[in-house]
């Protein structure tokens, strides 16, 4: 982990932890389950069960990604607010601790790899982010009719103003 951890490693250790739990269901559990019900013995798997870091990342209405989610929503949001929600919201649990003061104001995550301390500035700015036009006018172009759905309304506005930076002619 970095010495400084923020809203984008959490994401990205989000983004591992959903990773690790798709290959535990469908790798072990599912493989148990298939053994058991050809009548093949299948010995007991051991696995890191990652599910009670997910419920603290994913569970609504209180998991860190709702919590951050709603605070921007609100007035006067602030990573002081939000980190407040936060320690109230999950006090006592396990996967989820208070950042010692002594190293700033943030919060420390057990995830399935290790302890990962995240500092609460510039979460809530971070999350207010909008999608940069290109990427939109790229995703409107999208063979998928759901995906160009979602920014199809960007294409029709003028794509956000965001023009032709970085295209080489």
């Amino acid at each position: 982990a970095f010495s400084r951890n923020s809203l984008e490693q959490l994401l990205i250790n989000f983004a591992n932890e959903k990773l690790m739990q798709y290959f535990n269901i469908y790798i072990f559990q599912m493989e148990e389950k298939e053994c058991r019900d050809e009548g093949v013995a299948c010995p007991q798997l051991q696995f890191a069960d990652n599910s009670a870091v997910m419920v603290l990342l994913e569970a609504k209405p209180t998991g860190l990604m709702a919590l951050i989610h709603d605070e921007v929503l609100v007035p006067n949001a602030s990573d002081a607010n939000l980190l407040t929600k936060m320690n109230e919201a999950h006090r006592g649990a396990s996967m989820y601790r208070q950042m010692p003061r002594a190293q700033g104001e943030g919060f420390v995550v057990l995830h399935f790899a290790g302890e990962v301390a995240y500092a609460i500035d510039d979460f809530v700015a971070k999350s207010r982010g909008a999608v940069p036009s290109e990427l939109s006018q790229l995703l409107g172009t999208s063979q998928l009719p759901l995906v160009r759905g979602f920014f199809a309304a960007d294409e029709e506005g003028g794509g956000g103003g965001g023009g032709r930076r970085g295209h080489r002619a």
